[in-house]
């Protein structure tokens, strides 16, 4: 999925630069020149992550495949790498890269955060109103991501891949003619002629997963 290869301009500072992120060890696996690399996970973020390999990772300029695991949970992710530094050790030369997200699902995303901010994992259980979690489906995330790249304010995801895409979802409430329904406010980027935009669009969802654009 090819939606953020001009986000990261030169003078935007990254996630790895700064604080941000939890430091520690995990399982990872990547794919360079069509091998499966067993790697290890240093540094995580919702934005990107950071991991060393004792075998150079070859990304010919395109997103490279990265599953980890956090918590007993798989990840499926899709990044491009940032930043590449050799890793000294006593015997030999490892290789760390720094990464940003390119294609990650939501309810993976709300995993990361919950892992870096170091927060426990939700019980199951239905939530109030007819909706089964604080996330949303597949067929909801894709919904609202053909509504945005109809609106061009987002690039087309990838075959099999969820859309880069931050939701900030309000709890589920009634509306005036007895309906239920949950206002999300989805924060999406896609590269212009002049350069990268942020949009902020409204959606309402349905329990039956139907949505709406508010504005």
């Amino acid at each position: 999925m090819d939606l953020i290869g001009g986000l990261f301009k030169s003078s935007e500072r990254m996630w790895f630069e700064g604080a941000s992120g939890r430091s520690g060890t995990f399982d990872a696996v990547t794919i360079s020149e069509g091998k499966r690399i067993a790697v290890v996970g240093m540094r995580l973020s919702p934005d990107g992550l950071a991991f060393v390999s004792e075998v150079a990772v070859r990304g010919g300029g395109s997103d490279v495949p990265v599953t980890f695991t956090i918590r007993r949970r798989t990840i499926p992710s899709r990044v491009r790498i940032i930043k590449y530094e050799p890793a000294r050790g006593t015997k030999r030369v490892s290789h760390r890269y720094f990464c940003t997200f390119t294609a990650i699902s939501e309810d993976d995303r709300a995993a990361v955060v919950r892992y870096v901010d170091d927060i426990p994992e939700p019980n199951a259980g239905g939530a109030p109103g007819g909706f089964a979690g604080s996330t949303f489906s597949f067929a909801v995330q894709g919904t609202i991501a053909d509504h945005l790249v109809r609106l061009k304010r987002l690039a087309p995801p990838g075959a099999g891949m969820a859309p880069l895409i931050r939701l900030d979802s309000d709890v589920p409430r009634k509306l005036e003619d007895g309906r239920s329904a949950r206002d999300i406010v989805v924060h999406s980027r896609i590269r212009t002629d002049t350069g990268v935009r942020g949009f902020e669009t409204r959606f309402r969802v349905f329990p039956d997963e139907r949505v709406e654009v508010v504005n």
